[in-house]
C-alpha cells in the first residue's frame, strides 16, 4: 500500500450523520458544560435540568417516552418531566411572554385519573406564577407570564402535593418564549438524542463529605468556548470558595460528528490541603428512555487474556432493576475482563462510548424500577487530599449517539477515530506496516538469530518477502527476556556496534525499523534495580510477574531519566517505530504506595506521565510512531489510541495454528478500532486472511532451507494490496465467534474509491460451502467489477450493478474446508 491510498478525511456520505444530530450533541454540551447564556447569544433558548425525582426529562413527549397527551388534547411540542423537577430556561434578552399549556400526562400509566401536581414560574427570586393543583383527568391548563425587562433565564417548577409524587408525570405542552418581534422559541427544539436528554452536569464527586450535585449549583462557574479546526472546545470551572479547590471540565465537540469528548481534573489553588475528595465520575448521567417495558442492551467485548475468549462480544439485557458493572483486571485498561469501547441500545437508537483510563477504571449502567437508566464511569477507587497548588486530571470519556442503523454508526465511530484521534504521520493517519517478526519462532531455539549477523540476515529475508519493516523484539538487551527488563544495554557480545547497523541497513533498503523495550517493569539485579531504586515501586502483594518492581512514570525525575535513555536509543537505533511492552498488572505496585488519604494519587500520576512520556518521544522525535503492547492487546483504551498503535493486538499471536480466533478478533476489534495487526506463521491464503489487517507480522521460518519465498512474497503481494482496504467502513456479514464448525464472512468498503473487499472463511469443521452476502456501501445506478479470488489464487471476474447485488446478494462460496475467498470490487465506468 502506498501513503497515497490512505485517506486524509472522512468521505461526505450517508453514513455521516445529519446537521441536526450533529447540532443536537452540540447543545446538549454547552447546556451542560457552558456558562448561563450562551445559547442566548446564539439565539435560541437552552435548558439545565437543575432536579428531577423520577423518570426522564423528554422532548417532545412525556417522560416515559409517549407522546404528550394532556386530558383528550395532544401536543407536537413540549417538555415531559416528573416532579419534583427544576428546569432553568435561558433565552435572548427582549424576550416578552413564556406560554405553556400544562397538566398531568395523559399515559398508560397515569390512565386519565392519577396524578397531582402544581407548576410555578420563578424569575430570580420572584414566583410569577403557580398553578392550582392539576389532577390527572384534568384538560390542559393554559398559561401566560410576562417576563420582566432584562430577564434572560427562567426556571420552571413542579412540585408534588400531599399525596405524595407516584403518578406526577407533568407536562409543559407548547412552552415556547416570544420574542418581541413575534418569533417563537419553542423549548423542545432542537430535540436531543434521547441518550442526552437531560441537559445537566454530567459528572460527580463527593467533596468533604457532600454530593457535587449538592455543591455545584453554589459555586462560582465560568465557561469559555473555542472554535478551531473542525472542533468547538468548552473549558468550564467551577470555584470552591471556602478552600480553593478548582472544578475543571473540558468538552470537546466535533464538526462532523455527533459526539462529545469531556475530562474532568481538580486543581487546589488553596495554601492547605483540600478535604477529602472522592467517589469521582467523569461520567454520571442519565439514558434511556425511562420506559421499564423497553430493553436495555449494552453490547460489549471482553478483554484479551491471550485465550480463544480475547475481545469475544456479548450482550447483557439489562432489565429494570439491575445494574451491570465492568472493570478491567490488575490495572492495565483492556485486560481481560472489560474491553473500554462498547455500544448501548434502547428501541434504536443507542450511544458507542470509550473510556479513556490507561488504569484500573469502571463502569456502571444501573436500571431502576421505572426503567431510568443511570451511566457512571470513572476510577474504580479515588480518596484523597489534593496538596496546595497540586492538579489531577481524571479518565476521559467519549460518546457518540446514534440512531437507526447500528452497522453505519460503528462505521461512523470509526472514522470519528481514525480522523479524530489516531496519530498521523505528515497529514495522513499511520500506514500500518507488513513486518518480518520472529522473536516467537527463533529466539528460544537459534540463538545464532539473537546476533548482529542474524540480525541483518533477518533484514534481508523482510526485504526478499516484500515486507516494508522489520522487527526485532525482546533479545538485544543484557540479560534477556524476560529477567534482563532493567537492562537497556545491548548484549555486547552479540551485538558489539550495538543495533545502529541494522538500523542502518532497513534504511538502505527502504524498511522501516521496529524494536521492543517495556520500560515500566524493573527485573531484579539489573542495571535500573541497581542504579536508581527511588524510581521503582513495590508491591505488597507477593510476587509479581518474574519479582518484578514497577517503574515509576509519576515521577518527573524518573519520566525525565527514562525519556532521556530511551530517546538516545531512538536515534542511536535509528528507529521508526518504539515498541512498548507492559507484562505487568500494576494496580498493587499503585495501591501499595498510596496512604489513607491520598488513595488513586498513584495511578493517576503514573497514567498522565505515562502520557507526557509518549508525548515527549513523540514530540523529540517527529514521525515517529508507537506501538502499544501490553502483554498483547490489554492496553488498549481512548488515551492510549490517542498516542499508539496495537501491533500485536494479542499474545494468542505468540503461536500458530489460531487462525479461527484471529478472525473473531478481526471481527470484534474492527467494530471499534480502525487500526490493529496481528501476526501469521504459515504462508498459506488462509492463515494470512485470517490474521492480516492494515497490516501484518510474519514469522517466517526463513532460516529453514526448504522455505518457499516466492510463494511468501506471492501471499503477502495479496496482503498489502488488501491493506487499504483496511482504512474504510467496516461490515460483519456474519457472527463473530472462533467455532471450527461456522461459516465466517466480513466486508470493507471505501466510499472514498469506491472500492472495497470482503473476506470469507469456511473454517475446518464448517458443512456449510457459503452464503448470500448483502454487501453494504455499493451504488444501485453504478456497475462494479467484482473479482473472486480462491485459497489457490485462481480468479475469475464479472461486472455487476449495485442495482442487482443489492437485490439479489452476492455468492460466496467456499468448496473446500479450511478454506478462504477475497472478494474485490471497484466501480467502473464515468466517475470511476
Amino acid at each position: 500500500m502506498e501513503t497515497r491510498e490512505l485517506p486524509v478525511a472522512a468521505p461526505r456520505d450517508e453514513v455521516m450523520a445529519g446537521t441536526q444530530e450533529i447540532e443536537a450533541v452540540q447543545e446538549w454540551a454547552l447546556a451542560a458544560f457552558g456558562r448561563p447564556g450562551t445559547a442566548s447569544e446564539h439565539g435560541g433558548v437552552s435548558l439545565r435540568l437543575l432536579r428531577q425525582d423520577h423518570g426522564t426529562l423528554r422532548h417532545g413527549k412525556s417522560c416515559l417516552g409517549t407522546p404528550l397527551v394532556i386530558g383528550s388534547r395532544r401536543f407536537e411540542h413540549g417538555l415531559g418531566t416528573h416532579a419534583n423537577s427544576e428546569i432553568a430556561v435561558t433565552f435572548p434578552a427582549g424576550a416578552q411572554t413564556f406560554q405553556a399549556a400544562v397538566g398531568i400526562d395523559n399515559n398508560y400509566d397515569t390512565q386519565g385519573t392519577r396524578g397531582s401536581v402544581q407548576f410555578a414560574v420563578r424569575v430570580g427570586d420572584r414566583e410569577l406564577l403557580r398553578t392550582p393543583v392539576c389532577k390527572g383527568g384534568d384538560e390542559p391548563r393554559p398559561i401566560s407570564v410576562t417576563l420582566p425587562a432584562g430577564a434572560t433565564e427562567l426556571t420552571l417548577l413542579v412540585e408534588t402535593t400531599a399525596d405524595g409524587a407516584a403518578y406526577d408525570q407533568a407536562d409543559w405542552a407548547d412552552a415556547r418564549v416570544v420574542l418581541s418581534d413575534g418569533r417563537l422559541c419553542w423549548l423542545d427544539e432542537p430535540r436531543p438524542h434521547f441518550f442526552l436528554a437531560q441537559p445537566q452536569t454530567p459528572f460527580s464527586f463527593v467533596y468533604d463529605g457532600v454530593s457535587s450535585r449538592e455543591l455545584l449549583g453554589g459555586w462560582p462557574h465560568e465557561a469559555t468556548v473555542h472554535e478551531s479546526h473542525g472542533r468547538t472546545r468548552i473549558e468550564a470551572a467551577w470555584r470552591e470558595p471556602r478552600t480553593g479547590l478548582v472544578v475543571l471540565a473540558t468538552a470537546t465537540m466535533f464538526t462532523d460528528y455527533p459526539a462529545l469528548d469531556w475530562v474532568l481534573a481538580f486543581e487546589n489553588r488553596g495554601r492547605d490541603d483540600t478535604p477529602i475528595l472522592g467517589d469521582i465520575f467523569t461520567a454520571d448521567m442519565p439514558v434511556g428512555a425511562g420506559d421499564a417495558r423497553r430493553i436495555f442492551l449494552l453490547r460489549q467485548l471482553r478483554g484479551d487474556g491471550a485465550t480463544e475468549e480475547s475481545f469475544t462480544p456479548y450482550e447483557t439485557r439489562l432489565r429494570a432493576g439491575e445494574t451491570s458493572r465492568f472493570a478491567p483486571t490488575g490495572g492495565r485498561p483492556s485486560n481481560t475482563s472489560a474491553f473500554p469501547f462498547w455500544n448501548v441500545e434502547e428501541g434504536g437508537e443507542g450511544a458507542i462510548t470509550a473510556i479513556g483510563r490507561s488504569g484500573q477504571w469502571s463502569a456502571e449502567y444501573r436500571r431502576d424500577r421505572s426503567g431510568v437508566t443511570r451511566f457512571r464511569a470513572g476510577m474504580v477507587h479515588a480518596h484523597l487530599r489534593l496538596r496546595p497548588g497540586e492538579a489531577i486530571r481524571l479518565p476521559r470519556v467519549l460518546v457518540m449517539p446514534w440512531q437507526g442503523d447500528r452497522q453505519a454508526a460503528h462505521s461512523r465511530f470509526r472514522r470519528l477515530l481514525l480522523f479524530e484521534y489516531i496519530p498521523r504521520v505528515d497529514g495522513r493517519p499511520i500506514r500500518l506496516p507488513v513486518v518480518l517478526q520472529t522473536f516467537d519462532r527463533y529466539n528460544w531455539t537459534r540463538p545464532e538469530w539473537a546476533t548482529e549477523a542474524g540480525q541483518l540476515r533477518g533484514v534481508e529475508a523482510a526485504h526478499a518477502a516484500g515486507c516494508d519493516a522489520y522487527w526485532f523484539d525482546a533479545a538485544w538487551f543484557v540479560g534477556n527476556f524476560p529477567h534482563g527488563v532493567g537492562n537497556w544495554t545491548c548484549k555486547p557480545d552479540a551485538f558489539p556496534r550495538g543495533l545502529a547497523p541494522i538500523g542502518e541497513r532497513c534504511k538502505q533498503l527502504g524498511l522501516r525499523f521496529i524494536v521492543w523495550f517495556e520500560p515500566c517493569r524493573v527485573a531484579p539485579d539489573t542495571q535500573i534495580d541497581q542504579e536508581h531504586p527511588e524510581f521503582l515501586l513495590e508491591s505488597k502483594d507477593g510476587p509479581v510477574a518474574w519479582n518484578s518492581k514497577l517503574y515509576n512514570l509519576g515521577d518527573p525525575a524518573a519520566r525525565k531519566w527514562m525519556t532521556d535513555l530511551i530517546s538516545q536509543r531512538i536515534s542511536e537505533f535509528q528507529l521508526d517505530v518504539y515498541r512498548e511492552d507492559f507484562n505487568i498488572d500494576p494496580l498493587p505496585f499503585w495501591r501499595a504506595h498510596d496512604a489513607p488519604d491520598r488513595q488513586g494519587i498513584s495511578e493517576i500520576r503514573f497514567g498522565l506521565g505515562h502520557y507526557e512520556f509518549w508525548d515527549e518521544l513523540r514530540a523529540r522525535h517527529p514521525g515517529l510512531w508507537i506501538d502499544n503492547c501490553a502483554s498483547g492487546g490489554r492496553r488498549i483504551d481512548l488515551e492510549t489510541c490517542m498516542r499508539a498503535v496495537p501491533l500485536w493486538r494479542s499474545d494468542t499471536s505468540c503461536a500458530p495454528g489460531r487462525s479461527e480466533w484471529q478472525q473473531q478478533q478481526s471481527l470484534a476489534l474492527s467494530q471499534y478500532l480502525p487500526l490493529h495487526t496481528a501476526s501469521v506463521w504459515t504462508m498459506d491464503r488462509y492463515a494470512a486472511r485470517s490474521s492480516a489487517t492494515g497490516g501484518l507480522a510474519v514469522e517466517l521460518d526463513y532460516l529453514n532451507p526448504d522455505f518457499d519465498m516466492a510463494a511468501a512474497r506471492e501471499v503477502l503481494t495479496e496482503v498489502k494490496a488488501n491493506q487499504k482496504y483496511w482504512y474504510g467502513d467496516f461490515y460483519p456479514l456474519t457472527p463473530a465467534d472462533s467455532a471450527r464448525d461456522r461459516f465466517c464472512a466480513w466486508q470493507f468498503h471505501r466510499a472514498d474509491l469506491r472500492e472495497g473487499m470482503i473476506l470469507a472463511f469456511r473454517r475446518p469443521e464448517c458443512e456449510v460451502m457459503g452464503l448470500i452476502a448483502s454487501p453494504r456501501g455499493l451504488d444501485a445506478g453504478r456497475t462494479y467489477r467484482f473479482e473472486w479470488i480462491d485459497e489457490q489464487g485462481r480468479s475469475e471476474s464479472r461486472a455487476l450493478s449495485g442495482g442487482a447485488v443489492q437485490k439479489e446478494g452476492l455468492a460466496l462460496r467456499i468448496d473446500g474446508k479450511g478454506e478462504s475467498l477475497l472478494v474485490r470490487y471497484g466501480a467502473v465506468g464515468e466517475g470511476e
